[in-house]
C-alpha cells in the first residue's frame, strides 16, 4: 500500500525547525506524520520538550518510538486525531498521495467520501491531493497565532486544485515565509520541486502581507541561497525571437457555434465557405498536409446573400439580440449591418498550439490552410526551414516549459508574449555546412515526422552553445515530466 512516504533530509528538517518563533519552542509542538523521525530528532536537538507525534505506519512507529521516550508519540491516523488542546506549532512533511489514489487507503479508514463529509475540508475541490487535507487539518489544530511549517510539492500552485487550496490558506492563515527549495531534499525522489511555507493561524481580515519568495538549494549537505526557479539553468542564447520571426494569434470567429461547420448552408457559393484547422489534434505529424479541417463560414464584405444564407444569419441575429452575447460580436452587431463578416488572416507560416500537453511541436503549414485561434502563426524573416529547425529542438522546448503557465492535468498555456521571449543561437555563427544540415533535417521532419530529427537538430545547435545535447535533453525531459505529474 502506497502511503506517500518521502522522508526529509536532516539538513532540511533542522532548517524547518529553525523557522519557528522562539515562543513555539516553549509550547506544544506536533509532528502529524513523523515517519523516520527527522523532525523529532531536529526538535530534540533544538531543545524542544513538549513534542507530540502521530504515525499511521506501525512499522515506522515501532522503529522510532523508543528513541524518544520523552515525547508523546501515537500510532494513529492524523486525519482522525482530535486532541483536547491545540498546538503552538506544527511541523510536517505530509504524505504525497495523489487524489486518484486516496481511496486505496480505505482499509486504513481513509477515503475521499469520508474526507469530503468533514466540515473543516469544505472548500477543497474533489481533485485535492492528500497533503492538502493534512495541511488544512493541521491549521485546524493550531492555537490562534500558532505556526505551521510544512514542506510539500510546489506544483500545487499550478494545479487545478491549487487556487481553491490557496484561497483556504489565505482565509485561515497569514503566509510568513515562502521558500522554494531544490536539490537532494528527500532521501529519495530528489527531483521533486517543493516549497516550504511558514503559516501563522489568523482568521482576521487585516492579515494580508506581501512576501518575496525565497530560493534555496541543498547541495553536498549544505543549504545555499539560490536565484529564481531551481530547475532553470542558463542556456546562454542571446538572439531574440524578434530578429528572426514575428508571431500572431490565429483567426478568432467570435462565435464558433455560428461560424464553424455551419449547418444548412451547404449549397452556398464556394467563396462563402473556406477550410480551417480548428484543433492541434487535427494535425498529424509536423505539417498540415494531412490535417483534418472544418468548414468556416467566411462571407466577403459586400457579398450578395442567398435566401438560405439570409435565413441562417437572421436566425443567429435573433439569438445575439436576445442574449447580448458573445459580447464582442454583439457590439459589432449593434454598429454594423455586416456584423457576420470575418477578415481572413495570413496563415502561411509555422503553427504552434496555444495549449500543450504531451507533444511540444511546431508545425509547417504546408497546406497553407487557415488556422483558428487555438494556434499561433509564426512568420519567419529568415529561411523558413532554418527557422523551423530553430524552433523544433530541445533548447526551444525547454525554454517554453520554463516560460509557460502550468495548468491542471499537465497542461501548459503559452501566450504570444511567451513565444516572443524565446532566444536562439546566432545563425551568423553557424557554418554553412551546419545550416544545410539544419534545413535538411527540418525538411525531413516536415515530410516524414521522424522525431529523431529533433535530436539531430539539437545536436547541431549544441555545437554553438555551452550545453551538450544530452544535457539539454535530460533537462527538458525532467521539467516536462514534473509538469505532466502535476494535477
Amino acid at each position: 500500500m502506497d502511503l506517500g512516504q518521502v522522508f526529509t533530509d536532516r539538513i532540511v528538517a533542522n532548517y524547518m525547525v529553525s523557522l519557528f518563533s522562539h515562543h513555539v519552542s516553549k509550547g506544544r509542538v506536533l509532528e502529524p506524520c513523523f515517519g523516520g523521525g527527522a523532525f523529532l530528532k531536529a526538535c530534540k536537538e533544538a531543545g524542544y520538550k513538549n513534542v507530540y507525534g502521530c504515525e499511521i505506519d506501525e512499522g515506522l512507529y515501532r522503529k522510532v518510538v523508543d528513541e524518544y521516550p520523552e515525547y508523546q508519540l501515537l500510532q494513529t491516523d492524523f486525519l482522525n486525531y482530535n486532541p483536547r488542546e491545540r498546538f503552538d506549532g506544527i511541523i510536517m512533511n505530509p504524505p504525497y498521495v495523489r487524489q486518484e489514489k486516496i481511496d486505496d487507503l480505505e482499509s486504513l479508514g481513509i477515503s475521499k467520501e469520508k474526507l469530503r463529509k468533514t466540515r473543516i475540508y469544505k472548500g477543497l475541490p474533489s481533485t485535492a491531493n492528500l497533503y492538502m487535507y493534512f495541511i488544512i487539518k493541521a491549521i485546524d489544530l493550531l492555537k490562534d497565532n500558532g505556526e505551521l511549517v510544512v514542506i510539500f510539492p510546489s506544483c500545487w500552485m499550478n494545479a487545478r486544485s491549487g487556487q481553491s487550496f490557496k484561497n483556504l490558506l489565505i482565509e485561515r492563515t497569514m503566509v510568513e515565509r515562502e521558500i522554494h527549495i531544490c536539490g537532494e531534499v528527500f532521501e529519495k525522489d530528489a527531483l521533486v520541486d517543493v516549497v516550504i511555507l511558514k503559516l501563522i493561524k489568523d482568521s482576521t481580515s487585516s492579515k494580508i502581507k506581501d512576501i518575496e519568495p525565497e530560493y534555496l538549494k541543498l547541495t553536498e549537505g549544505t543549504l545555499k541561497e539560490g536565484i529564481g526557479h531551481c530547475d532553470e539553468f542558463v542556456l546562454n542564447l542571446n538572439v531574440p525571437f524578434s530578429k528572426y520571426s514575428s508571431v500572431r494569434r490565429g483567426l478568432t470567429t467570435g462565435w464558433n457555434m455560428m461560424f464553424i461547420n455551419p449547418e444548412g448552408v451547404d449549397s452556398e457559393p464556394e467563396e462563402c465557405i473556406t477550410k480551417i484547422i480548428s484543433s492541434p489534434k487535427a494535425v498529424h505529424g509536423y505539417s498540415t498536409s494531412l490535417a483534418e479541417t472544418d468548414d468556416l463560414l467566411m462571407i466577403p464584405q459586400g457579398q450578395m446573400l442567398t435566401d438560405e444564407l439570409q435565413e441562417y444569419i437572421t436566425h443567429f441575429a435573433e439569438i445575439l439580440s436576445s442574449e447580448k452575447k458573445p459580447k464582442t460580436l454583439y457590439e459589432k452587431f449593434q454598429v454594423s449591418s455586416e456584423w457576420y463578416t470575418l477578415n481572413e488572416i495570413d496563415s502561411s507560416g509555422i503553427l504552434f498550439s496555444y495549449f500543450v500537453r504531451n507533444d511540444m511541436k511546431f508545425i509547417m503549414n504546408t497546406a497553407n490552410v487557415l488556422a483558428r485561434d487555438n494556434f499561433y502563426i509564426i512568420y519567419p524573416e529568415i529561411d523558413r526551414y532554418l527557422m523551423f529547425a530553430l524552433l523544433n529542438n530541445f533548447f526551444t522546448y525547454y525554454q517554453l516549459e520554463t516560460i509557460g503557465k502550468k495548468y491542471g492535468a499537465g497542461l501548459l498555456k503559452l501566450q504570444r508574449y511567451d513565444i516572443e521571449k524565446l532566444q536562439f543561437v546566432d545563425i551568423d555563427s553557424i557554418s554553412e555546412e551546419d545550416k544545410e544540415k539544419l534545413t535538411s533535417l527540418a525538411k525531413k521532419l516536415v515530410q516524414f515526422s521522424e522525431e529523431k530529427c529533433i535530436y539531430d537538430i539539437t545536436a547541431v545547435l549544441s555545437k554553438y552553445t555551452d550545453k551538450k545535447t544530452d544535457e539539454i535533453l535530460v533537462a527538458y525531459q525532467s521539467i516536462k515530466k514534473k509538469r505532466l505529474e502535476a494535477s
